[in-house]
């Protein structure tokens, strides 16, 4: 997902380590896709020609709003097959499906009076009427036992039925594919039936495409099927955070609290869109929480570390930030933060290593190169130094009035008061108030011009 909030704790239970497992087929939460029989690499015959029962995916969703339409219950399953991407043929193109696989499948829905469809470059899709979900269980396990007497690879399969809350007969193979996507984290030859966290699971792929808003129809969808399911009560708030509805986020992060005291997901959370609300007392409470809870956790002792410098307690806010530096030693911001508390702190030389650690991670951060020519300044220590960085960040951000008065600086440190002078002007014509310093500089040069009159 584009990068909207990244303070906020998404989630960090299990379901974020399968995401996108299978990049190559993603599931089509849009319009199908047709996917060509190809040719099967045993024999030269299309596979719709070995297969003439295999649908399309649209063939699947015409024959469940006909055929089937009067079914009152319906099972679907979507099964993953192996892929031969390994295989080649002897022009040197991937293989397609091959027809021993495909064989299991066919042979079983003609038995059970199902109807299937290939809807994936790996995934086949069967709908069987008149059965329940136990029934669909019982089907599934079937057809895992069918692959092993073949001795084929397994195969995953993801479960549906309907009726199934707030969900229409037309889309039950989805929530299928949606089982599907939950049952490849378990690995091959499992069965995994559609629930909320199949429904946390599409949340999370919407939400990492960008797409906020179907996250949270996936997200409050599986509040339906099981409305104490803490994951998606956190990962609810964090869109709604994302879109700055802050009081529904709020709601979702105390309704995930309380069901889960101990989870400081939502503790943090919460207290990071109190923060955001001007809340500092309220979230500093919230963040401090968290730690109790589970110490050293990166995020959490960072905010608490910012939070304390916002409330011009620098002192209390220094142990927890460089603790967040030990904590990720590849975080800039952890490292800038510090050095802002250092040098508030009058520890001008611990500062400048600091902010020479920010600017390490990242020799494009324009705020910690002009601070550490400013340090540099202000110590009177490495002019040539002191200028480089100056220059660097307002070669970074050109129109940015503070950078130009600090380079201003680094020039006087220099002694190139002209130079200084161009720079104390485009910083007050970018609205920073140089005007004291342009004064100065032209009392010195006149001073000087005078001097060298004389002389």
């Amino acid at each position: 997902m584009t990068k909207h909030t990244p303070d906020l704790f998404k989630n960090r239970s299990t379901t974020q380590e399968f995401l996108f497992s299978h990049s190559d087929d993603i599931i089509d939460h849009g319009d199908s896709q047709e996917v060509s029989a190809g040719k099967d690499d045993a024999t030269s015959a299309p596979l719709g020609t070995l297969f003439p029962d295999m649908l399309d995916r649209q063939g699947l969703a015409r024959a469940i709003a006909t055929h089937m339409a009067s079914a009152a219950t319906l099972v679907a399953m979507a099964v993953r097959i192996e892929w031969p991407a390994a295989k080649r043929s002897d022009d040197g193109k991937e293989t397609d499906i091959a027809q021993d696989t495909l064989t299991p499948i066919a042979t079983f829905c003609r038995a059970h009076d199902g109807t299937w469809a290939r809807i994936g470059r790996a995934r086949i899709a069967c709908v069987f009427p008149h059965l329940s979900e136990t029934d669909g269980q019982v089907l599934a396990q079937g057809l895992l036992n069918a692959f092993s007497d073949a001795r084929l690879s397994p195969v995953n399969i993801g479960l549906a039925a309907y009726p199934s809350t707030n969900y229409a007969r037309s889309q039950i193979v989805k929530n299928a594919e949606k089982a599907l996507e939950h049952a490849d984290f378990f690995g091959p030859g499992t069965i995994t039936g559609f629930d909320a966290v199949s429904l946390n699971i599409s949340g999370d792929r919407h939400y990492q495409a960008g797409d906020v808003t179907g996250a949270i129809d996936e997200y409050k969808r599986g509040l339906l099927l099981d409305p104490v399911d803490v994951n998606l009560h956190n990962s609810l708030g964090v869109c709604y955070g994302v879109l700055k509805d802050y009081d529904n986020a709020l709601t979702a992060f105390e309704n995930a609290i309380w069901l889960a005291p101990e989870e400081i997901m939502a503790i943090y959370n919460k207290g990071y869109i109190l923060l955001l609300k001007g809340r500092r007392e309220q979230a500093l409470e919230c963040f401090l929480a968290a730690d109790t809870r589970e110490p050293n956790v990166f995020e959490v002792i960072f905010h608490i570390g910012q939070t304390f410098m916002k409330m011009g307690a620098t002192e209390k806010a220094r142990p927890y930030l460089e603790e967040a530096t030990h904590t990720n030693s590849r975080s800039g911001p952890a490292f800038k933060s510090l050095g802002a508390c250092l040098n508030e702190l009058g520890l001008t030389k611990e500062a400048i290593q600091a902010y020479k650690h920010a600017v390490k991670i990242n020799p494009v951060d324009a705020e910690s190169l002009s601070t550490l020519g400013r340090l540099y300044v202000h110590r009177e220590e490495s002019p040539d130094v002191a200028a480089v960085l100056c220059k660097q960040s307002v070669r970074l951000s050109p129109d940015n009035g503070l950078f130009r008065h600090r380079l201003g600086h680094a020039y006087l440190h220099q002694g190139k008061l002209d130079r200084a002078l161009a720079e104390f002007e485009r910083a007050e014509g970018l609205g920073h108030d140089s005007q004291a310093q342009i004064d100065a500089t032209q009392s010195r040069m006149m001073a000087a011009k005078a001097s060298r009159e004389t002389a």
